[in-house]
């Protein structure tokens, strides 16, 4: 079954054809220096700073180098592989969503540097590629929409060459957000709504360490950025729903209980890289 997508893409797209947002769609990565106060007001086009710091961080991570085959999943507006792009050269770049309406978007980059853009309409469990395809696959905070990690993660595998490396951002419950919503069956609804399907929101299936051993992966990195991101919420989250307005926008309702578990500590973020053995 190919997963819906999730609703608050509407109000994404709609933004981004107004001119409101940009091409990434995930939150940012804040670096907390000493006297970092992630309650300062925001400034102008922080948010964007640090949507673009988060990504970096990853593609850091993937040490990509030119004449390479990259595969991003669940690849949004494009602002991942648009980053590759415009510094890397000779590169195949491959999209995939299963929204149409993303890859629409997505067909408005002009690839640069001798590089090769194919976006296509897929499901990240059931990968339409043949075996080693990649050298690396991308994933940035889009896994918890699929039907399954365990599923996309095999699949990751099987496309990937021997050497070959995921690296992704993924966000999952703690054991005490999984017991939160046990007792208050308002988050699971509420969340789910807008950004499910969260196949395992219960925490059965989101040992990232296992599913990786499972499929054949071998675990090289996962960092904790559950704090980095936190002043994120600041701008998912606008004042005027914390003021009373808005109280009927299902979607500002979810991103309000997603803040919550964050700041609660019932939610972690995790940076993650993944290597397929030569």
């Amino acid at each position: 079954m190919v997963p819906a997508v999730p609703p608050y893409f509407d109000f994404l797209i709609e933004a981004f054809r107004r001119g409101e947002t940009g091409r990434f769609v995930h939150l940012g990565h804040w670096d907390l220096a000493e006297g970092f106060d992630p309650d300062a007001p925001p400034g102008p086009d922080e948010f964007a700073r640090a949507q673009d710091r988060l990504n970096a961080y990853l593609l850091d991570m993937a040490a990509l180098r030119p004449r390479q085959g990259v595969l991003d999943v669940g690849c949004g507006f494009g602002g991942t592989l648009d980053a590759v792009n415009r510094h890397l050269s000779d590169m195949e770049l491959v999209g995939i969503n299963i929204d149409s309406r993303q890859l629409d978007v997505c067909r408005q980059i002009a690839a640069r540097n001798g590089n090769r853009f194919r976006w296509e309409q897929a499901d990240a469990c059931l990968l339409p590629f043949a075996d080693a395809s990649f050298d690396r696959i991308l994933c940035v905070e889009a896994m918890f929409h699929f039907n399954s990690r365990r599923a996309f993660l095999r699949e990751a595998a099987r496309v990937l060459k021997p050497g070959g490396m995921l690296v992704a951002s993924d966000i999952a419950l703690t054991p005490s957000g999984r017991r939160l919503q046990a007792d208050d069956p308002r988050i699971r609804e509420n969340l789910l709504s807008v950004y499910g399907p969260w196949p395992d929101f219960a925490g059965e299936d989101a040992d990232h360490r296992a599913l990786a051993d499972a499929a054949g992966l071998r675990v090289g990195e996962i960092l904790d950025a559950t704090r980095n991101t936190l002043r994120s919420h600041r701008f998912t989250v606008p004042s005027a729903f914390d003021r009373g307005e808005h109280a009927g926008n299902a979607a500002l309702r979810a991103a309000a209980m997603l803040r919550q578990l964050h700041r609660g500590g019932h939610l972690q973020y995790l940076y993650m890289r993944m290597d397929k053995p030569a």
